[in-house]
This record gives C-alpha cells, structure tokens and sequence, in this order.
C-alpha cells in the first residue's frame, strides 16, 4: 500500500483544528509546518500522528512545503517505502472523505507527478503535460494539491508567496504531468484573507507574478 502525508503549514488560525480532522484519518502522517508558532503535538487532530516542525524565519511559503516534503521523504524512506503520496494542504482547506484515497488513484492511474481537485463543476479529467496557460478554472488548487512523492519534486523557493504552485504544477507537467481531477472539491475556508490582511504580503504577489513571468515567459491563466 501507498504511503500517505499530508503537509500542512500552519501559524495556527482556528480552522486548523477542522482541517487536520478532515485529514487525520486519510494519511498515515500529517507534518504540521508550524510558522513562528508551535502547538503541542496531536492536538486537533484525528487518526494519522502529527509530527511538528517549526519555521521561525521570513514568510515563504515554498520553503515550508519543501521542509515537508523532505521530511515526507526522510519518513517514508525510513518505513522503506518505493513510492508515497504527499497532500499539500492549506489550514483553511477541509477536505471531503476520500479525497487522498480518490487523488492518489486517479495520480496513480496516469503518468501524472502532481493531481488536483477540480473546483469548478467539470467533469472532465485532463492530464497536463506543457508547460503553457490554462484556463482558470483548469489552474492548480494551491491551497490543496497532491504530489507523487518519489518524484522527488520541490518547490521554487524564488516563488514567496505566491505563483509558487503554479511553477511547481508547470514543473510537474514536464515531468510527467499534472491531473485535474473531478469530483472531489475542496472546501476552502479563506482563501485569499491573509494575503488582503497584509500590505506586505499583497505586494509580494505582484512581486511574485514578476518572477513568474520572468523564469516561465507567461502568466499562468
């Protein structure tokens, strides 16, 4: 059987806890990336164990999920595992019941390296592999996404804040491929409240968006 984590990055708003029982009972391990705040461990939490890691510099939200992915990899090599999957997940995203289950076999039914719900209503699976824009209703779900963990893949860390999912889905797509999948929407709770919360933050998405464009030669959508 396929490994599963969950990698969740945190600086511990209330919809943490609804978030992590969501997922608790479908992964065998949820990495709490704790940034500039700590909690002591499980708490919240059903079913899967809750390892904490810690992040108290700068905000990047691309180191945080490359710390768990890494420490996705360091456990499933240690159970000795050829092949695991990674959810990467927002504390705001409560995930419906068989989600990773659902992600992962459709993932795995294709040479996809990276899957996504498709939040939209479609009803069509489509299997990306140019690194080219999309329709935005065919963008990457970055608050919610999984990875083929033995693909080795990592995020841009140039990416702080934003358009960091984009570049890891066009990276994905060059390397097997991205799959939207139908069926399984996600319930985001706040997207996009911290970003509007935060002069600093807003201004780095434009900044962002420059690299983007800058590294790929596009806008994603």
């Amino acid at each position: 059987m396929t490994l599963a984590f969950a990698v969740v990055p945190s600086n511990g708003r209330p919809v943490l806890d609804e978030c992590l029982a969501a997922i608790g009972d479908q992964v065998d391990t949820v990495i709490l990336i704790g940034n500039n705040w700590q909690r002591d461990r499980g708490v919240g939490s059903s079913g899967a164990f809750v390892s904490n890691d810690y992040d108290d510099g700068d905000q990047n939200i691309s180191r945080w999920w490359n710390r768990g992915l890494a420490k996705a990899e360091r456990l499933a090599r240690f159970r000795g595992a050829s092949e695991w999957d990674v959810a990467v997940i927002n504390d705001d995203a409560i995930l419906p019941a068989d989600w990773v289950e659902t992600l992962s076999s459709r993932m795995r039914s294709t040479t996809a390296v990276l899957a996504y719900p498709d939040q939209c209503g479609g009803h069509e699976e489509i299997l990306h592999t140019r690194a080219e824009p999309v329709p935005l209703s065919q963008r990457i779900t970055g608050y919610a996404f999984m990875l083929r963990g033995e693909s080795g893949l990592r995020a841009d860390e140039d990416f702080v804040w934003w358009a960091g999912d984009d570049a890891l889905d066009w990276t994905a797509r060059q390397q097997g491929g991205a799959l939207l999948v139908p069926g399984i929407p996600v319930e985001h709770r706040a997207p996009d409240v911290q970003t509007n919360a935060s002069p600093v933050l807003t201004a780095q998405t434009c900044r962002d968006m420059d690299t983007f464009v800058s590294k790929w030669g596009a806008r994603p959508w």
